[in-house]
């Protein structure tokens, strides 16, 4: 029997960026298949009544100092966003369309935003922004942009 981890993510979460630079490598020294699974993050907090650790106090000065020591221990880069929080509907939609069309190209995506978002942070908020993000990683960003924008 396969093992699989499905990883849920939302490119707005820094846990979440954290876990999918260790999980791939997790994934192969296991044997599991990593199944990548965009969701909507803001959705689940407004669908819960539930809201981002950043927006309370304490717990987003936690989280923070938290967060640097995971990226330390994992010696990855993580930088704060200063655009934070960032509307990530576009990217979200963009991971769910690059995925189902061009899954050769899904990887290349994830970490062209993550690196945007997390490591050198962009204002993803900006679509000209996100769309420089996509062309420097090789993707049409007009075509991402706006086969995504528009869609529900």
């Amino acid at each position: 029997m396969t093992k699989t981890v499905e990883f849920y993510f939302d490119f707005g979460s820094p846990a979440a960026y954290l876990a999918a630079t260790q999980l791939p490598h997790v994934c192969a020294d296991t044997g599991a298949e990593l199944v990548w699974k965009p969701m909507l993050l803001g959705g689940v907090f407004q669908a819960t009544g539930n809201h981002s650790p950043a927006e309370i106090a304490p717990k987003g000065s936690y989280m923070t100092t938290d967060l640097q020591r995971f990226a330390k221990r994992y010696g990855v880069p993580f930088v704060h966003n200063p655009h934070f929080p960032i509307n990530t509907l576009l990217l979200m939609r963009g991971a769910t369309g690059v995925q189902m069309e061009q899954p050769a190209r899904f990887a290349a995506y994830v970490d062209a935003i993550y690196h945007a978002m997390w490591v050198e942070p962009r204002n993803l908020n900006d679509p000209a922004e996100v769309g420089a993000v996509l062309q420097a990683a090789g993707f049409d960003p007009a075509g991402c942009l706006r086969s995504r924008a528009g869609r529900t």
